[in-house]
């Protein structure tokens, strides 16, 4: 029996092949989780499902809509969220003189927006099931370094510490909340 046995977990990021989410997914359903990938390729995301046993949901993470209907799937599906998971992000390689106002505004849609749909669709979910809630985490190589510099002296961890500031909030309904932002002396 494996550590997840009985939990139940959405991976929203796993649609590129090789990626955190992918792995992620994988890695859920070995230990024994109901697993529902995410994102935004059906082909990927159906293969994925197909292979580890779980269930797909197409979702755009910048688009509110669709989070909040990847959410209700998930729940209605397996009856509850244990576990919710963003993997999702985008790592522009320009430097800051070079990047457009389009540029700017996928960022802010993708890793502040998007984080900020996941959360309230999430915590929505999670708070229907207290007092047990959930977990939700968000995470990405990309989500707190924008604009790929060092993370110590980027102006940019705010994308992934808006996720902390926001869902600590809801802690008290039994949810925990957690980014991958680093954790270096001088990141804040």
């Amino acid at each position: 029996m494996g550590q997840l046995q009985g939990k139940t977990a959405v991976v929203l990021g796993a649609a590129s092949e090789g990626n955190m989410g992918q792995t992620i997914a994988r890695l859920f359903a070995k230990e024994g989780a109901k697993v529902m990938v995410a994102g935004r390729k059906e082909a990927p995301l159906a293969a994925l499902a197909k292979e580890i046993g779980g269930e797909y949901a197409l979702c755009d993470i910048a688009d509110r809509a669709q989070v909040n209907a990847m959410a209700d799937k998930a729940a209605a599906t397996f009856g509850r969220v244990d576990i919710a998971i963003n993997t999702t992000g985008w790592g522009l390689l320009a430097s800051l003189e070079e990047i457009t106002e389009e540029q700017l505004d996928q960022i802010v849609d993708l890793q502040f927006k998007g984080v900020h749909h996941f959360l309230q669709a999430f915590v929505r979910v999670m708070s229907a099931q207290a007092p047990t809630g959930g977990s939700l985490i968000s995470l990405s190589s990309a989500t707190t370094n924008p604009w790929t510099r060092p993370a110590a002296t980027s102006p940019w961890p705010v994308f992934g510490s808006g996720m902390r500031s926001r869902a600590s909030r809801t802690v008290w309904r039994s949810i925990t909340a957690d980014s991958g932002l680093p954790r270096r002396a001088g990141a804040f």
